[in-house]
């Protein structure tokens, strides 16, 4: 017996096509529809975890605050006419240099102190703050976070721990620390609120959060502390940022803050105070020089003012003892020629010493960062110089945001810089060696007054020393006093134009979650989970997936392509319930193909096997009968599968003898009647037999035989091979042998050897595509 039929191909526009290897996107879209049900799991399963987790997240808020980095600069309008500022002269630092130093770690822990963000203080037993019961418990109103009459808030707390807060009479209150599986609860400190507290190791600022605070006697907090520097590194590392306007390259002197906190009403506090802290920082290191030279001027004014009342005091005395009011007009002469040459030397030494801290300064890299030094320094060559400088490390610093270290430009400007050092410090050095060099003359000078001075009388001499003393003493008091009332208006001068643009405010919708856009993200994600995982499956499961993998992979004639039963058309009988539709269409082809490819003759064995269980060749078995029946032909189902027969449990035959006691006994059993159909059934038999060796080659021909005196065709219904070895046995009687396979459960390994095994027996061997996609065999 042969065959010659083609292998069917889909069905289009223009009749039957051969597959081929383009991308089918319908073939995609049938994985899709058979495994809709495991994507919908996980686009539902998604979207409740995605809704569960809105629900049970704590809310978040971010609040935003603007600062101006303005220029620390001189009061040019201010400062009195004589005093030679360098009105040029910059000490701003650049933009990003200013945002990094108000996210220095430093003053963001202090303010993490001052605003007690690292202390939650929330009533006993409380539960969490979740989305779901601020939305529910207070309508989603972020006013819900201002402090009421019944709010606490810690301060400047800085060791962590978990503490019980008991509050007493007259605004006392007792701390403790919490009881845990492990620890009991102990005794911390007793304080009022309002006042610093300390003891037990800690210390704290314990007041009331807003106005009129009334909570009765012996209602008790929870307080968690946590340490402020890791709170502080937290926040820097995601949760507080500070930005700059404008492009990288040119960015504006606007720094935008923005903290995300689950508190709004200490979000905003917290922002604010970050921004006051960095102004007052600010404004104390842009006045430190200037305090500094002014405390030198005013310690040595001191000093000078108690040196001239005791000299004025011993001349006083010493004239009243010796009678002697004035001394001659020459010694006066003298006296007041070597106290001008005294105060001359004193000046020189106070430019000397502001030379000197220049010259430190230059020497420490730390820059030319006192106006008022350079102003004084009595050189018309060094402050412009000064202001070259400024300048120069000015575009050093842009073009370093712009270029690399080792951009020519960088390289070129560094050296420009070096340059203007060096050339500052070379006239710092001169003027240090000619103040060396006057100092020097001044001191010969000094020495020969002093000579002349002391051939005069005793009580003259003496007069002559008191009164040098004091108008010496005069001159440098009122030299000092100069110099003092400039480091003091340069000190009250220094200033900063640092300003709050816009203050934090509370914002009146919460950040996150976002219950729409996370919901639908789950079932996105969802969505995306389960087509991948069912396209995962599909390309790694082993298995045949579709109806043209099977056509590509299978180099045998396809006798026809069972499409997948709807709910509708499945019951419990193995028959549809109509007479046409898709699924009873597929097997009026399969019996076409089995008249057009077959020789006909008076009798024909046809052997339904698979590779695997439920494959569906007994309903393909069972349709097969029935649809041959209906073509008037007379047909038996013999339920060969006598390990595990489907039939049997769909009959109900129950011990009814039929193919394992025909074999034993070799005694014809009644055939059974398939219900309300035309064909008769041999059944398995009695499970018993199955224990045994059932078929026998002899008896099996014999069999058949008999079979084929009473009937046109022969179905039979055969265990999977090479699950089970009986169908090789009955392969053999086979005139045409149709082998099942069920799209996305056939494997290819095992199909592979059930074909070998079958392409041993030499007999016509086709295929039967079962469970396709139906829609394609549809007249929509």
């Amino acid at each position: 017996m042969t065959t010659n039929l083609p292998a069917i191909g889909f069905q289009g526009p223009h009749g039957f096509q051969e597959p081929h290897d383009a991308v089918d996107l319908g073939h995609l879209g049938q994985i899709l529809r058979r495994r809709a049900g495991t994507i919908v799991m996980f686009v539902v399963g998604a979207t409740l975890f995605a809704l569960i987790y809105v629900l049970f997240s704590t809310p978040q808020f971010t609040v935003h605050g603007a600062l101006f980095l303005g220029d620390s600069e001189s009061a040019a309008d201010v400062r009195p006419s004589g005093l030679n500022f360098l009105s040029d002269y910059s000490t701003q630092s650049d933009v990003e240099t200013q945002i990094e130093l108000i996210t220095a770690g430093a003053l963001v822990q202090h303010a993490v102190l001052e605003t007690g963000l690292n202390a939650q203080i929330t009533p006993a037993g409380a539960p969490p703050l979740t989305y779901w019961r601020w939305q529910f418990y207070h309508g989603g109103q972020t006013k819900s976070f201002v402090p009421g009459p019944t709010t606490l808030q810690a301060l400047y707390a800085a060791t962590p721990g978990r503490y019980r807060i008991v509050v007493g009479k007259g605004n006392s209150y007792t701390l403790y620390t919490q009881h845990t599986l492990f620890a009991h609860a102990h005794f911390v400190l007793r304080g009022i609120l309002g006042r610093p507290a300390a003891g037990g190791g800690i210390h704290l600022l314990l007041e009331p959060a807003g106005d009129h605070f009334h909570a009765a006697p012996g209602t008790s907090y929870d307080l968690r502390v946590s340490s402020p520097e890791a709170l502080a590194n937290s926040l820097l590392a995601g949760a507080l940022t500070v930005t700059a306007g404008g492009p990288p390259t040119q960015p504006t002197k606007i720094a935008t803050l923005q903290f995300r906190w689950n508190n709004p009403w200490q979000g905003r506090r917290f922002v604010n105070q970050v921004m006051a802290d960095y102004i007052a920082t600010q404004l104390s290191w842009n006045t430190q020089s200037a305090s500094t030279t002014a405390s030198f001027v005013t310690e040595q004014l001191t000093h000078i003012s108690a040196s001239l009342a005791q000299a004025d005091k011993k001349l006083a005395t010493y004239q009243a003892q010796t009678g002697l009011v004035d001394v001659p007009q020459n010694a006066a002469a003298l006296i007041n020629q070597l106290a001008q040459y005294q105060a001359q030397r004193a000046k020189l030494e106070l430019q000397k010493e502001e030379l000197q801290q220049i010259n430190s300064s230059l020497s420490a890299q730390h820059g030319l960062d006192n106006p008022y030094l350079v102003s004084q320094s009595a050189d018309t060559v060094l402050p412009t110089l000064t202001t070259a400088l400024s300048d120069a490390e000015t575009k050093l610093a842009q073009l370093r945001s712009q270029f690399t270290d080792n951009s020519q430009h960088v390289k070129v400007q560094e050296a420009q810089v070096v340059k203007i050092e060096a050339s500052i410090r070379a006239i710092v050095h001169n003027n240090l060696a000619v103040a060396d060099k006057n100092l020097a003359n001044l001191d010969k000078i000094i020495a020969q007054f002093q000579e002349r001075i002391k051939a005069m009388p005793t009580e003259a001499l003496n007069v002559i020393s008191l009164q040098r003393s004091t108008n010496v003493l005069g001159q440098l008091y009122a030299l000092l006093m100069e110099k003092d009332e400039e480091a003091q208006v340069s000190k009250a001068a220094t200033i900063i134009n640092t300003r709050i643009v816009t203050p934090a405010d509370m914002p009146l919708i919460a950040t996150s979650p976002k219950a729409v856009i996370t919901i639908v993200f789950g079932a996105l994600a969802g969505l995306i989970a389960g087509v991948s995982l069912v396209f995962g499956q599909h390309s790694f499961s082993g298995r045949f997936e579709s109806e043209e993998q099977i056509r590509l992979a299978v180099r045998l004639p396809v006798y026809g392509a069972v499409p997948r039963q709807t709910k509708a058309e499945i019951t419990g009988n193995i028959f549809g319930p109509k007479k046409l539709n898709p699924f009873s269409e597929s097997f009026r082809l399969l019996r076409g193909n089995i008249y057009r490819g077959t020789v006909p003759k008076t009798s024909m064995v046809i052997l339904i096997i698979s590779s695997s269980k439920e494959d569906g060749k007994t309903t393909v078995a069972a349709n097969l009968a029935k649809i041959l029946a209906d073509d008037g032909k007379r047909v038996v189902l013999v339920d060969a599968d006598l390990h595990l027969s489907p039939l049997d449990g769909l009959l109900k035959f129950g011990d009814t003898l039929g193919l394992t006691s025909w074999l034993e006994t070799g005694t014809r059993p009644t055939l059974q009647n398939w219900p309300d159909e035309n064909f008769k059934v041999l059944p398995a038999g009695a499970a018993s037999f199955s224990r045994r060796e059932p078929l026998n080659e002899t008896a099996l021909g014999a069999i058949f035989q008999n079979l084929k005196n009473d009937f046109e065709y022969i179905i039979v219904d055969s265990p999977p091979l090479p699950t089970v070895s009986a169908g090789m046995t009955l392969g053999i009687f086979a005139d045409l042998i149709l082998s099942v396979i069920s799209v996305s459960h056939t494997s290819r390994r095992a199909f592979n050897l059930h074909n070998e095994l079958i392409a041993a027996l030499g007999r016509p061997h086709g295929i039967i595509i079962n469970e396709v996609e139906s829609l394609y065999y549809r007249d929509d």
